[in-house]
């Protein structure tokens, strides 16, 4: 029986769990952090809410990430000790959690589900040399969501409506692009006027990080992808492998998932515009807003 693995029983982790469990497609998620018993309180609070969610999966939990061996793909979150900001898995703690995990599971596909992970994803593929379909981060598709329900705010249409891409390095350095963005198959820039996309561009440049509500409903709608194949497109930070003519460092790319985690990257064309900005956002020469 399949099963998700989160590492961190922090309001990230938890609300990953609660989301996950929420749809009810996954048979189990276990609930992992070195604060055992609040990670064991957590899980069964949401195993007891589970009747009232109409889910069937069963929720548990451990102290020891070793429970993570063996899953269809591990989330890394945040620990339960942590600040209310800044608790997320990253830097040198994020590092360690991925090293012990793949000393022992050198398949395993390891999602890192928060906004400031993208050293941990960098550092698993360049000093642990893990593939880049198995480490990989869903920080981006929470923006992406945010996006879309500003876009379609403007165009006064459904969120469901509209396809957008994000690339670069998400929060703070994205790149929107918004010359290959549709509303109901139309493009954006057909279907509103100038001063609306404008509008959306200042707008998209306001957007602070994607909260812990977001941040989870990205990574559960990833795991859902891994545990069960799909062919829909999402944005996930990955490592760069050729895309725009870059091989080093990480950056938000449209990806399709399935078991084993990245299936392949979709990299849309750039003009040299969009390829200077993108540039610039990975490899930090300025801040790059999405425009």
């Amino acid at each position: 029986m399949p099963f998700v693995a989160i590492l961190g029983a922090g309001e990230l982790g938890a609300s990953v769990a609660r989301a996950i469990a929420t749809r009810g497609r996954v048979p189990e998620v276990r609930l992992i952090d070195d604060a055992s018993d609040v990670a064991a309180g957590k899980a069964l609070d949401l195993q007891q809410a589970a009747p009232l969610e109409r889910s069937s999966t069963q929720l548990t939990a451990s102290g020891d990430v070793m429970a993570a061996v063996g899953a269809a793909v591990t989330i890394v979150a945040d620990g339960a000790g942590g600040a209310p900001q800044g608790a997320e898995l990253a830097g040198n703690a994020g590092v360690a959690l991925v090293t012990r995990l793949t000393d022992v599971d050198r398949d395993a596909v390891i999602l890192c589900a928060g906004a400031t992970q993208h050293d941990v994803i960098e550092r698993g593929l360049h000093e642990r040399h893990l593939p880049r379909a198995r480490l990989f981060g869903s920080a981006p598709e929470a923006m992406v969501q945010a996006l879309r329900a500003i876009v379609a705010i403007e165009a006064d249409a459904s969120p469901s409506a509209v396809a957008l891409t994000v690339l670069g390095r998400v929060p703070d350095r994205a790149v929107v692009l918004w010359s290959d963005a549709s509303i109901a198959g139309r493009p954006l820039v057909r279907v509103l006027e100038p001063a609306q996309v404008a509008r959306l561009v200042r707008r998209a440049a306001l957007l602070g990080p994607p909260g812990p509500y977001a941040l989870a409903a990205a990574a559960a709608r990833a795991a859902e992808m891994i545990v069960a194949g799909s062919r829909r497109i999402v944005c996930c930070t990955a490592g760069l492998d050729g895309e725009f003519g870059l091989r080093h460092g990480v950056a938000s790319l449209p990806v399709v998932l399935g078991p084993g985690g990245i299936v392949r990257v979709v990299a849309p064309p750039l003009d040299v515009r969009e390829q200077v900005l993108v540039e610039n956002a990975i490899y930090d020469k300025g801040r790059a807003i999405g425009r």
